[in-house]
């Protein structure tokens, strides 16, 4: 029988999110999953703007940097 446990690696180990039913020991094959990056670009945090867009520029600071896929 096929169980698919969501879980997360993290320091060298899995960490399941439950325990899987009905089986004590068992051959597995673990697939990761792509993750977003945790910072900006180089490119865009040098961006230095147009003077155009100075007031968006502002802002900078205030940018939220992109997250890594939440389980």
């Amino acid at each position: 029988m096929l169980q698919t446990i969501q879980g997360i690696y993290k320091n060298g180990k899995i960490e399941l999110a439950e325990t899987p039913k009905g089986i004590t020991e068992s051959c597995v094959f673990v697939t990761f999953l792509e993750t977003k990056p945790t910072n900006w670009p180089d490119i865009i945090r040098q961006h230095e703007g147009v003077e155009e867009n100075i007031v968006f520029e502002s802002y900078r600071d205030e940018l939220i940097p992109p997250t890594e896929v939440q389980f």
